[in-house]
């Protein structure tokens, strides 16, 4: 018998985002999200037994996370109803497309995902490493910048041009959230000074590499970081220092494959306890 699905609100009772021994979300994800969301609840006869995550990430774009059931109730289909009621709460909204990461070993996950219609679209691998107290010790010698607004298409240009938004179907993480790459969305990330460039000797205002990133309050998160081997060490050093600055001690990495993160010369990188074997994105067309 179905349960019912219902919008939660600010006292209505939900699942814990581990259940079970089992995590549903990373243990930051709400830290990181970059726009509000909804959050659907499961009940079954007035218990919450599921909860999923929707937020609109875009004009046309959905994201939904987090979903969860209480094992007394699994085999109902109550993950799949939690999902079809998510896209329909994103269709209300306007959105053509839903997206969602799950982590490359939860099969159980990716299972339930194929059998709603969700196909795999990218790949990525989340790390992270210590930042060491004191003067950052890169290799680097190339001039680094904040690009301004005006700069936006040539930012632009450049990140379109990466392996790694090649490899990700030119989508691009902000907190645990993929979304498309798009000129309002690079020109926000500028305007924030989340942006920067490291540009080439001998053409100033030409960039060889780039590097996208936040600081919530425990950590400097790294949404893209692509280019040059010198340029790439160049921007990393950027945010070595913004991580110090705020003294903060990790950085988090996304990457569409760890050997591309090799010019920066980290000693130790440690797969992301929530996803070890890295993420796999996943969407669905919610037109058809």
């Amino acid at each position: 018998m179905p349960v019912a699905i219902r919008l939660a609100g600010i006292d209505s009772e939900q699942l814990p985002r581990i259940v079970a021994g089992r995590e549903a979300a990373p243990l930051e994800w709400l830290e990181w999200a970059e726009e509000p969301g909804h959050d659907l609840v499961a009940l079954d006869d007035g218990r919450a037994v599921g909860g999923i995550h929707v937020s609109i990430v875009g004009r046309t774009e959905a994201w939904m996370e987090a979903i969860r059931v209480h094992p007394d109730v699994q085999g109902r289909g109550i993950g799949g109803q939690l999902v079809r009621e998510a896209e329909a709460l994103a269709r209300h909204y306007g959105a053509a497309v839903m997206r969602t990461s799950i982590p490359a070993h939860d099969y159980g996950a990716l299972s339930l995902a194929e059998r709603a219609g969700y196909r795999q679209t990218a790949r990525c691998v989340v790390v992270e490493t210590e930042v060491a107290p004191g003067p950052a010790h890169v290799p680097y010698d190339a001039p680094v910048e904040h690009p301004r607004a005006e700069q936006t298409p040539a930012v632009l240009r450049f990140l379109e041009h990466t392996p790694a938004l090649a490899a990700w179907d030119k989508l691009v993480p902000l907190g645990w959230r993929f979304r498309r790459i798009s000129p309002e969305l690079v020109r926000g990330l500028i305007k924030d000074r989340r942006a920067a460039l490291a540009l080439r000797p001998e053409r100033s205002e030409e960039p060889q590499a780039c590097v996208l990133f936040a600081r919530p309050e425990e950590a400097v998160v790294v949404s893209l970081l692509d280019g040059t081997p010198p340029g790439m060490q160049a921007v990393f050093g950027e945010v070595l220092e913004q991580a110090q600055d705020g003294e903060v001690r990790r950085v988090v990495v996304f990457a569409h494959q760890l050997d591309a993160l090799a010019p920066l010369d980290v000693r130790e990188w440690r797969p992301h306890p929530w996803c070890p074997d890295g993420l796999v994105i996943v969407q669905k067309n919610l037109a058809s």
